[in-house]
């Protein structure tokens, strides 16, 4: 089974891009998602969560407050690492868990959607990472249109990620979202195309990488 990394930056389009594999019949685990159901009510991240952090990072259901958590991680680097310390392992053992079931049922190609990839180290846990791309100026706007985010705010969240120029030197494909939707999907369809080459040579015994 041929992994793929799915990355980008904040409001470069990663979420478009997904779906689109997902219209070609790619499972796509979501780590966003998986994250999520680390720090549900009861959940031992979210416990270990309040015991750092304190209460106020928990909303009136018992849940994590999202919001309240984000403007704490985003202004302290520190903290933000303290916070993925505490949910990369719950999500990278649920990853692996949700893998393989895919490969039990058959799948040939797999694609992991990780917002922090490269930042979280985890670009070596794939055959290959695919980065969707968006000029940083382009972020910012999507970002503070889409958020309804003051300038300020946007431009601290672009800075808590790696450049999405670095990002891309990185990548082994890259999938540029700064123009229209059809172009987008045309390089999505051709991406597809080669990884499905891929899956085939990884099966007969050859590295995705050669």
């Amino acid at each position: 089974m041929l992994v793929v990394g799915l990355t980008g930056g904040i409001a470069a389009g990663k979420t478009t891009v997904s779906r689109l594999f997902e219209d070609l019949g790619v499972p796509v685990i979501c780590a966003d998602e998986l994250a999520r159901e680390a720090v549900e009510p009861g959940a031992p991240a979210l416990a270990d969560i309040r015991r750092v952090f304190g209460p106020t990072v928990i909303d009136d259901a018992g849940g994590l407050d999202r919001v309240g958590m984000a403007k704490v991680v985003f202004q302290d680097p520190a903290k933000r690492k303290i916070l993925e310390e505490i949910v990369h392992p719950r999500v990278a053992e649920a990853k692996e868990k949700r893998l393989g079931e895919l490969q039990r049922a058959g799948h040939r190609i797999v694609m992991v959607d990780v917002p922090l990839l490269y930042e979280s180290g985890w670009d070596h846990l794939f055959d290959l990472v695919i980065v969707v791309y968006a000029p940083a100026q382009v972020q910012l706007e999507r970002l503070m249109q889409r958020d309804h985010m003051p300038l300020e705010e946007a431009r601290s969240r672009l800075d808590a990620q790696m450049p999405i120029e670095d990002k891309r030197k990185l990548a082994d494909r890259v999938v540029d979202n700064s123009g229209t939707p059809e172009q987008t999907r045309a390089q999505v369809q051709r991406t597809w195309e080669e990884l499905e080459r891929l899956a085939r040579s990884k099966e007969a015994g050859i590295d995705p990488h050669d």
